[in-house]
């Protein structure tokens, strides 16, 4: 899921985590384990992508966490520019810029997808056609 930039939820980590080494499970000076901060922010990479823009609690629900962690976690993304956008505290919404890039690959995913049902129903067709005759 990672490799893939989905989501990972935190049943999926706490079993991950289950199989990891006491000396792997180190916890950070705010209280979270190198592994939870790590899947936080990919996370919110994680809903980057799929997201123009959220609001904040949105977000920390998306992340299960409350929203003011999931504001500190990007706004330290921001700050590092491991992420593009910006959060409007005003109104309380994060905004991700998304490059043209990104979104042509999201285009030429979907197309694929939506070809290769495509091909799948063809051959539906092709083999119920088959059988009838």
């Amino acid at each position: 899921k990672m490799f893939l930039e989905r989501l990972i939820r935190a049943s999926e980590v706490q079993k991950f985590e289950e199989s990891l080494l006491p000396h792997q499970k180190a916890t950070m000076a705010d209280g979270q384990t190198v592994l939870e901060r790590a899947v936080l922010q990919h996370n919110v990479l994680a809903a980057s992508r799929v997201y123009k823009n959220m609001r904040l609690p949105d977000l920390g629900s998306l992340l299960e966490v409350p929203a003011d962690k999931a504001e500190k976690i990007a706004a330290k993304m921001l700050a590092e520019q491991r992420l593009e956008g910006y959060i409007d505290q005003k109104i309380g919404t994060i905004h991700f810029s998304m490059g043209d890039e990104n979104l042509q690959q999201w285009d030429r995913h979907i197309r694929n997808v939506c070809n290769q049902v495509n091909s799948v129903l063809a051959k539906i067709k092709e083999q119920t056609a088959m059988r009838d005759a």
